[in-house]
């Protein structure tokens, strides 16, 4: 399921600091889009609305899901990260470009691209927001020399680096 398909509302903090509550349709969400991707909004709370189903079913869906995901993601107890990395761009795949570069494992500091999933960096030990922010930064740099294409974050970068 998609969070838009199970969210009721959300309480959020807009940018002039009031909490209000936004329904489904306020939250305007998209494929990695939503309010919340709008300077200034944070999300306090969220109501949903999911329906009843079979447990067996529902079971072997999760552990189906779970299968899928760990074969392609880190464990975050073992390799802490923020997830995606860069925006997808349609048709082609960030991480497709990535891997495309031989940068799968590439690291700088404790910063590493994580070996089953390009579009994905792992912190494997005394990673700095610096070190994240000059691997995102080579992979931005080698991605548009060898293939003209601008890879855009999609993860908030806060602060100096």
């Amino acid at each position: 399921m998609f969070i838009a398909e199970v969210v009721r509302s959300v309480d959020v903090i807009d940018p002039q600091g009031a909490q209000r509550t936004v329904d489904r349709e306020g939250m305007r969400f998209g494929y990695d889009v939503s309010l919340l991707h709008e300077p200034g909004y944070v999300a306090l709370s969220a109501t949903f609305q999911l329906q009843p189903g079979d447990p067996v079913t529902m079971r072997r869906v999760m552990e189906e899901n779970l299968t899928w995901r760990g074969a392609r993601h880190p464990r975050l107890e073992t390799h802490p990260s923020a997830g995606s990395i860069f925006k997808k761009i349609e048709g082609i795949g960030a991480g497709r470009l990535i891997d495309e570069c031989g940068l799968k494992g590439f690291r700088i500091g404790g910063a590493q691209i994580f070996p089953q999933h390009a579009n994905i960096i792992v912190n494997v030990g005394g990673a700095t927001a610096a070190d994240v922010r000059a691997l995102i930064k080579h992979v931005q740099d080698t991605v548009a020399a060898r293939f003209n294409q601008h890879l855009e974050p999609e993860i908030g970068l806060i602060g100096e680096f």
